[in-house]
């Protein structure tokens, strides 16, 4: 009996003993914090656009970490996020040096950036150095059918972009509606594949492409592609300018008194600063509507909320949500992802389904996002979407001749 009872009492130590050492070993491999990457434009053309998505992710970043960080399954504990934003001066071969320094400082997955053009340099990294990417505003979605496995795009992309503004057009009643649309292609992937879809869809529904003008990612003096559509008798106008770009095209319109019944400038308007720069000339404009401070959508409110406590002056621009839902599908990801690794991380992207401030997020086979497709306008020196699947949208304003503007 005694010989069982020192045996039992030997079992029990020996248990606690590797219990304990087992928690120490355990909490010892937690690492302490998520280490995540984005180069980003904070300088450069692409500044505006690049410092909304970094405020949106910083923000979503303050939000978790509040709370504790991420569960992480691997080690059953809440553990902070840790952002690293390297500026890439709005220059795609320095996106690329930016990300393949994050690489070697070992993130587990990289964000994307606001443009396009940086954005196809950084996926391209990313698969080759096997990093999971969540984009934020990436556009082209040629670049999503080459097989890559570690990229996703949980935003509207071409193909949806186009559809709404021809959606919008839709909506307007018929003896206003827009039927000939100038197309302005800027010179760059997203442009060209805009145009691809502008020409299907259009032709589908009716509408006619009256006017093709192409022009530069440095082009300043718009005034013969606006001369050209004002001649042609074009009523609508679709383009993907830069910011500036749209900027100086809605000036040079005006200059030139071309008022269309419908303008879209998917890129550009949408931004936090854009109303400040352009004032009551913003107003009829279409843009991305992706998101806005007023979607009713689990979260947003204090997304809002928090943002204008912390920028009281500042408009919130697309960019901003965009970034924060970005960030909602990548912490998403890294709490269902069996351990804290990337490839667990990737596996864990393919299955993605969550309600972010932006809307419902999935991904099909090649990491393109199943998002609402949504457009907005400028009305009265405010955002508000015009086109949405999800709820009632604002009636289409048909835009008046400059002179009758007041």
């Amino acid at each position: 009996m005694q010989s069982k009872r020192c045996t039992l009492v030997v079992a029990m130590i020996a248990f606690i003993f590797f219990s304990f050492t087992s928690i120490l070993v355990f909490a010892q491999d937690a690492p302490k914090s998520i280490k995540i990457g984005a180069s980003i434009s904070l300088t450069g053309r692409f500044a505006a656009g690049g410092i909304d998505v970094a405020d949106g992710y910083k923000l979503a970043v303050k939000h978790i970490n509040d709370n504790g960080g991420i569960l992480v399954k691997q080690f059953n504990k809440k553990i902070p996020v840790e952002l690293v934003i390297y500026d890439d001066e709005s220059d795609p071969s320095k996106t690329v040096t930016r990300l393949e320094k994050l690489n070697a400082e070992k993130v587990v997955a990289y964000l994307g950036e606001f443009a396009s053009d940086m954005n196809i340099a950084g996926l391209g990294i990313a698969e080759k150095n096997k990093v999971p990417w969540v984009g934020v505003t990436i556009a082209v979605e040629n670049v999503f059918n080459q097989g890559f496995k570690y990229v996703f795009g949980p935003n509207m992309f071409s193909f949806m972009e186009v559809a709404a503004f021809l959606d919008a057009l839709d909506a307007i009643p018929k003896a206003q509606r827009p039927t000939k649309i100038a197309n302005f292609e800027l010179q760059v992937d997203w442009g060209k594949e805009c145009t691809k879809y502008l020409q299907k869809y259009a032709k589908e529904r009716g509408y006619t492409i009256a006017l093709e003008r192409k022009f530069a990612p440095d082009t300043k003096d718009f005034s013969s592609m606006i001369l050209a559509a004002k001649s042609a008798g074009c009523d609508a106008v679709f383009a993907v300018p830069t910011p500036p770009q749209s900027m100086a095209l809605i000036k040079q319109m005006k200059e030139l008194d071309y008022a269309p019944k419908a303008t879209c400038f998917v890129r550009g308007p949408d931004l936090s600063n854009f109303w400040q720069v352009m004032g009551k000339d913003a107003n009829y404009i279409m843009t991305s509507g992706e998101w806005t401070p007023d979607m009713p959508y689990p979260g947003n409110k204090k997304l809002v909320a928090d943002y204008r406590a912390q920028y009281p002056n500042k408009l919130m621009g697309m960019p901003v949500g965009n970034g924060y839902s970005a960030f909602q599908v990548l912490a998403d990801a890294i709490s269902r992802a069996d351990k804290l690794d990337r490839e667990s991380i990737r596996q864990a992207l393919t299955t993605t389904n969550i309600v972010t401030v932006k809307g419902k997020v999935t991904f099909d086979k090649r990491g393109v996002g199943n998002v609402p497709h949504v457009l907005a306008q400028w009305q009265n020196g405010k955002l508000v979407i015009i086109v949405s699947p999800d709820y009632k949208p604002a009636p289409v304003l048909v835009a008046t001749p400059w002179s009758k503007r007041k």
